[in-house]
């Protein structure tokens, strides 16, 4: 018997098992295989049961590159290795390469802000795109977003967040909306009284919430982990390691948070993860490792982002270094067992500070009313290798 002549329900079992890089291969041998992978209770089963198979991206020179990442020390030193980047290009059929300033994921959703502040939300496992009208005040103020979805039975209602907070304000000025994929449309979230500020250090996204490091307006040393519900589209407070207020959020496997916290007197570095997630509970913490930074040739280091390999006790850190500002990723072990500096080219154009995340492919399709535009990828996530066997 061949796999296609099994019971649908049983077939529909075993692909819901299959790692989706391996699965994205069959969708050209079968209609039947290619339907259902289209479909949306399928997809989210998929979701829920297939292994995670996590990429590393990397946004750098306005540009999505895959990146590859070697560390095993028995063998070789760590290295990296740039794959060509991602092919985005603009809406209306434009042939011109978008300039992505800022990104943020959401299990095998990209949300991209350009240099122009236009939206486009971006699955580059599949090749779609889907770009936002701008709300009215889009344009007026400089806006922060999150990616997030609320469960509805089957699927995932995709939404986005923005926001925008007055800094220097006393009177506390913060502006809401959503936008719903749906409805393609946004409307404006009335009913929230913010106390504090959300950091602009960045933005994870974890079982369809957002999170952030935040401060009491007050006492802006008191700090705290701040979620959003986009299910009840409501804020939360959830607690953080006890450490002093310097820290960025990044995720583990997409199963855990895990924090960087710097020291500067002395200059060390610490890196904590979460061991639980309750609903109402407060989180529990464990400090994974700590570094002695005085190990790197940089004074005082900056890390815009980070990636955390908990199980290595490793963690990779794109970031300036020098006064010439030169563009290094810092590869670091735990108890300073080592600690590599790799530099990469520099574009002709300046571009904001580099960011590195893990990407889960997925097949996860953009809900929309208006015209989709595939985009044809440079790297589509199949060596050439293996397309020669197809």
């Amino acid at each position: 018997m061949m796999i296609s002549d099994l019971p649908h329900h049983l077939l529909e079992e075993i692909l819901s098992r299959v790692p989706a890089t391996t699965l994205i291969r069959l969708r050209p041998t079968c209609k039947q295989w290619n339907a259902l992978l289209k479909d949306q209770i399928f997809t989210e089963k998929h979701h829920r049961k297939a292994p995670k198979q996590p990429l590393f991206l990397m946004l750098k020179e306005f540009r999505i590159c895959p990146v590859s990442v070697e560390i095993d020390l028995s063998v070789t030193a760590p290295s990296i290795e740039f794959k060509d980047a991602l092919d985005l290009k603009g809406s209306h059929s434009s042939s011109q390469q978008v300039n992505i300033v800022e990104v943020i994921h959401c299990e095998g959703l990209l949300l991209c802000i350009t240099k122009y502040n236009k939206l486009v939300v971006w699955n580059p496992f599949l090749g779609e795109t889907k770009w936002i009208q701008s709300s009215s005040r889009h344009y007026k103020k400089r806006s922060s977003f999150a990616l997030g979805y609320r469960t509805n039975k089957s699927c995932r209602d995709y939404k986005i967040l923005r926001y925008w907070q007055s800094y220097r304000s006393k009177d506390q000025v913060v502006e809401f909306e959503i936008y719903e994929f749906r409805s393609d449309s946004w409307r404006f979230l009335d009913g929230i009284s913010l106390d504090y500020y959300i950091h602009g250090s960045g933005c994870v996204s974890l079982q369809g919430n957002t999170y952030w490091v935040a401060s009491d307006r007050k006492d802006e040393i008191s700090i705290f982990l701040l979620s959003f519900d986009f299910s009840t589209e409501r804020f939360r407070r959830l607690n953080l390691p006890p450490v002093p207020p310097t820290m960025m959020l990044s995720l583990v496997r997409e199963e855990q948070i895990s924090v960087l916290h710097m020291k500067y007197f002395p200059l060390k570095m610490e890196l904590w993860v979460t061991s639980n997630f309750g609903t109402e509970a407060a989180l529990s913490w464990s400090k994974s490792f700590e570094v002695d930074l005085h190990v790197l040739e940089e004074r005082y280091p900056f890390f815009p982002t980070f990636l955390l390999d908990e199980d290595k006790k490793v963690v990779v850190c794109p970031g300036p270094s020098g006064w010439n500002m030169k563009n290094v990723v810092y590869i670091i072990g735990e108890d300073d067992e080592y600690h590599t500096e790799i530099p990469y080219e520099n574009s002709t154009q300046k571009s904001w500070w580099p960011r590195i995340f893990n990407y889960i492919p997925s097949f996860v399709q953009i809900q929309q009313r208006t015209q989709t535009q595939n985009t044809r990828m440079k790297y589509d996530f199949i060596s050439p290798e293996e397309k020669k066997t197809q």
